[in-house]
């Protein structure tokens, strides 16, 4: 067991273990400073992190951690982690995806398919499963996760978001919209190429769709 930060990558870096549980607050690098080294070794490990501060359980999960447990720890939390860690290293490797093909399983910031959101109340993560992502929209320097209930603020980029995100259903209409084509409830033509689309949330909201999106829309309805 290492009592800080630089010791903890040296520790790794020559016994290669297959997890590691790393508290948040560490003399020399933090927790997730260590998590972002760990994660360039030849074999990284799986990261679990061991904390008393909920707040950063959001950045946590954007860097793929198993799990985020919180102190005072619970034996009954610990055996569930150490039971997803056995079934993940228990998977074989994955094959390794042809060049020319995106990658649509998984993306940063999504965890096992599920997109980590700060929810209305102080220190809660949610995590979203990609299939009620109703779209993802951004403006004021924020990227706003509208599901069918609710929109959350994020500050995800949406070229990673993408990553996540399989193509289709999901299509960026605009440059600066994201949307779920089968969370569409009415498109609106009014012109040569000039669409928009009404989403099926709470605020029925309306996204405008680029001209240079509106072909590859056109093309996916008239498949649907």
């Amino acid at each position: 067991m290492a009592q800080e930060g630089e010791s903890g990558l040296q520790l790794c870096a020559e016994q290669a273990p297959d997890a590691a549980f790393l508290d948040i607050h560490l003399p020399g690098p933090d927790g997730m400073t260590l998590a972002a080294h760990l994660a360039r070794l030849p074999r990284p490990p799986l990261i679990v992190f061991t904390t008393g501060h909920a707040h950063r359980a959001c950045e946590a999960f954007r860097i793929e951690a198993v799990d985020y447990l919180l102190k005072p720890l619970e034996p009954a939390h610990i055996l569930d982690t150490v039971s997803r860690l056995q079934k993940l290293l228990a998977r074989p490797p994955a094959p390794l995806p042809a060049r020319s093909e995106p990658v649509s399983e998984t993306g940063p910031g999504f965890h096992e398919g599920r997109l980590p959101v700060r929810s209305g109340r102080e220190d809660v993560t949610l995590l979203l499963p990609r299939w009620e992502i109703v779209a993802a929209l951004r403006h004021d320097r924020r990227t706003w996760i509208h599901t069918a209930q609710a929109e959350y603020e994020t500050y995800y980029p949406l070229t990673v978001l993408l990553r996540g995100l399989p193509d289709p259903p999901f299509l960026r209409v605009a440059r600066e919209s994201i949307v779920n084509l089968q969370a569409v409830e009415e498109v609106l033509h009014y012109g040569d190429r000039l669409y928009q689309v009404r989403l099926r949330d709470r605020r029925k909201t309306c996204v405008e769709v680029s001209r240079s999106s509106a072909k590859r829309l056109s093309a996916l309805l008239k498949t649907s």
